[in-house]
């Protein structure tokens, strides 16, 4: 159903009209979006830059990681479209703005939306491509991770379209004053709807599924509690995602939208960053652990006279960030990846680990499933 800009579709408010809405002069939301913007911003550069260190470390930078980054500038950018909105009233109630100020805060607030969604969707997807690299021997989940990393990419495009091409005249979506037809506003909530329940529901599978892959691996018990809480990080963006269900109702607001998103551009934000920081940390486990083995060979050192000792870089032929695997298995059978650090992989070279083994690596040819345990 279509609508032309009227009365009855601003809530009583006259479309070339101010618009008359409750609250505060003195309300403003804003320095409490632009804190958490950019506290959140600051951590993911922060982990994101680590990430890079530990994959450039051990030779490993790959496409998964491009396409974090890429998701990392898009946030970044969405960040920037959020302080301009605030610089120009958004966090405050709409009537109370200047008529100038009305309509830079919602074009910067669409451009924040749509740049938020993206990088959303393309963080979620570059983790799928990460996981491509650790289940690829377990053909369904191979298959499915590469449904969800299409269905990310479509689905968050699609609305970013159903945005900007809801109304004929582009500029009425910021702009109260400009009378044109526009979709019914339901169209955006129940396909916004549908988006973040999409995307809880990858977030789920996303944690779950290598959680429950590590558990079955024959590591030892410290090991492989870390892993699965590594892993399971991801189910706190799945908290974020629940949380703009809840108010996803207020991006059908045709009036006091600088005000009445305010708890959804939280919640997003949240998600956003969180997607992105959670799917990153799995990646520095190994350079965190090597770092902390290096801080205590030295200090053993200072005390014992002891030799530093520094865990070797594994050769990028036989070890990935996750790959414990025999440099002489053949690429056809693969393996299921897990990160360890260069101290880990040592031992495991060196006999450090338990006779009871401490990895059991899954392989797979086109007829039968064969498991390895390597010992020491």
């Amino acid at each position: 159903m279509n609508y032309t800009c009227d009365p009855v579709h601003l809530q009583g408010s006259d479309c070339n009209s101010p618009h008359t809405f409750p609250g505060s002069s003195s309300y403003n939301a804003g320095p409490g979006i632009l804190a958490l913007n950019w506290a959140a911003a600051a951590i993911a550069v922060l982990v994101m830059t680590l990430r890079v260190i530990a994959k450039v470390r051990i030779r490993h930078f790959a496409m998964n990681d491009t396409v974090m980054l890429c998701a990392l500038a898009l946030a970044l950018a969405a960040s920037i479209m959020i302080t301009m909105a605030i610089g120009h009233g958004y966090g405050r109630h709409y009537q109370y703005l200047s008529r100038a100020n009305q309509v830079l805060a919602l074009q910067y607030y669409t451009g924040f939306q749509c740049l938020l969604i993206v990088a959303t969707g393309v963080g979620r997807a570059a983790f799928a491509l990460y996981l491509l690299n650790i289940l690829r021997q377990q053909r369904f989940v191979w298959f499915f991770l590469w449904v969800i990393f299409a269905v990310q990419i479509i689905i968050n495009i699609v609305s970013v379209v159903t945005i900007l091409a809801q109304c004929k005249n582009i500029n009425s979506i910021w702009d109260t004053t400009v009378v044109t037809t526009c979709w019914d506003p339901n169209v955006d909530r129940i396909y916004a709807y549908v988006q973040c329940s999409i995307n809880t529901a990858t977030d789920l599978f996303l944690a779950v599924f290598p959680t429950y892959t590590f558990w079955s691996l024959s590591l030892q018990m410290r090991i492989k509690i870390s892993l699965v809480i590594l892993m399971g990080l991801g189910l706190v963006a799945m908290v974020a995602s629940i949380m703009r269900i809840v108010y996803v109702d207020s991006i059908a607001e045709r009036g006091d939208q600088t005000a009445a998103t305010v708890a959804l551009s939280r919640w997003a934000l949240a998600e956003c960053y969180l997607v992105i920081v959670t799917a990153s940390i799995p990646c520095i486990r190994s350079l965190v652990i090597a770092s902390v083995r290096v801080i205590h060979s030295n200090n053993r050192s200072r005390g014992q006279s002891l030799p530093k000792i520094s865990a070797p870089i594994p050769d990028p032929a036989a070890y990935s960030t996750w790959t414990v695997a025999h440099p002489s298995q053949s690429r056809r059978q693969g393996s299921v990846e897990y990160i360890l650090s260069n101290a880990e992989l040592d031992r495991l070279d060196g006999g450090g680990l338990p006779k009871r083994g401490a990895v059991m690596l899954l392989t797979k040819d086109s007829s039968s499933t064969e498991s390895r345990v390597y010992r020491s």
